[in-house]
């Protein structure tokens, strides 16, 4: 076999592959899809949580204050990453309470109000395109 079979076997395999975890591990319900259905240990929960922190965004951001302000900006990363953690301490026990997976879910069952779930939709959409792109400046 020359090199191009063996590239096509090897990606059709793979495509394979994703397909067949696509159909074999299908959420059921939105709690599955959101909280793995509350079967996640809190160790892996919180090893997640921290990969997600450390993006290309937090290494980028992290080099540029260091070289910017010297080893005093890391102030700023240190302070950073308390309040990731504060937040998560502080909103996680609200999102139980109301039954709700994500924030604007919360923030229009507290208030009553479909703007007010309609206003915080369009701040994490902000949020969001704003963190995607520094992570995309990471990727080159």
């Amino acid at each position: 076999m020359d090199l191009k079979t063996i590239t096509y076997l090897v990606v059709g395999a793979t495509f394979v592959l994703y397909i067949g975890i696509a159909i074999w591990a299908r959420a059921g319900s939105t709690k599955e899809f959101y909280v793995a259905g509350g079967g996640v240990n809190p160790i892996a929960n919180g090893m997640a949580t921290a990969a997600d922190w450390m993006s290309a965004a937090s290494f980028i951001s992290m080099a540029g204050l260091i070289a910017f302000m010297g080893y005093g900006g890391s102030v700023f990363l240190m302070g950073w990453t308390g309040g990731y953690v504060l937040l998560a301490l502080l909103l996680a026990p609200y999102l139980r309470k109301f039954g709700k997976f994500t924030v604007p879910e919360v923030v229009g069952e507290r208030f009553y109000s479909k703007t007010a779930r309609i206003v915080a939709v369009v701040g994490r959409i902000i949020a969001s395109v704003t963190y995607v792109i520094g992570q995309m400046k990471g990727v080159g």
